[in-house]
């Protein structure tokens, strides 16, 4: 594994090139030296560096409200579209972590798309320090180490690939105990019926999805919020 060689800059970990902001905060900044050799992630990278610290730049500077959201917006754009494309060259290697490295690239996504909603209902509410905070751990947790652990097998350097991960990836396939089987073929029935429990149960998964989507803002305004 390719080793970065990382720095402390008021309290986050990131590389040795670091650009100071507002209220003596730290941001991290793109370096060379984070480069794996691949140009199309290694821009995808950089990009983000840029992104990440335009983002912090207007929390820390106490930009507009419309200032941070365009940030917000142009960092879930580029990271949807980065991970899309980093996702492809770890299938393609046969990456054996893929599917998990797939599920944080999740995660980060619905963090951001709530931060959108916390913004958006009310910017006053975020703790912009704890932002930056999160947003820069994040770059130095992820891309500078995450992300390192599959270079060797894009370059082709490891022996322990998955060769059917493509095919893996083109298909639907969900392994589940008998007992759930049988439910889920029940429910199958069930919801595609004209049964009026159909209804009933078509609400019950809305209503169950709502507090999915409460679960993830509550674990978002302890990240983004001031007291919390």
């Amino acid at each position: 594994m390719r080793k970065i060689k990382v720095a402390w800059c008021n309290g986050f970990a990131f590389g040795d090139k670091c650009l100071t902001g507002g209220r003596g905060m730290s941001i991290p900044k793109w370096s060379d030296e984070y480069a794996i050799g691949i140009k199309a992630i290694d821009r995808d990278h950089e990009a983000l560096f840029e992104e990440i610290g335009l983002l912090s730049k207007a929390l820390l500077e106490e930009q507009s409200d419309e200032h941070v959201s365009q940030a917000i917006d142009c960092l879930e754009s580029y990271t949807v579209e980065h991970f899309a494309r980093e996702e492809g060259f770890m299938i393609h290697a046969g990456y054996p972590k893929t599917e998990a490295h797939i599920k944080s690239h999740k995660a980060m996504i619905r963090k951001i798309e709530c931060l959108k909603k916390l913004h958006s209902d009310d910017a006053d509410q975020l703790d912009r320090r704890k932002l930056v905070k999160f947003l820069s751990n994040w770059l130095s947790e992820h891309i500078l180490k995450v992300d390192m652990d599959y270079v060797p097998y894009l370059h082709g350097k490891q022996a322990d690939t998955d060769d059917d991960l493509e095919q893996k990836f083109h298909q639907v396939e969900v392994h589940i105990p008998e007992l759930q089987r049988n439910t889920l073929e029940a429910f199958i029935r069930i919801i595609t019926s004209d049964n009026p429990v159909a209804r009933e149960l078509a609400e019950a998964i809305v209503h169950f999805d709502h507090k999915l989507e409460e679960h993830d803002m509550d674990d978002a305004r302890k990240l983004f919020c001031a007291d919390q």
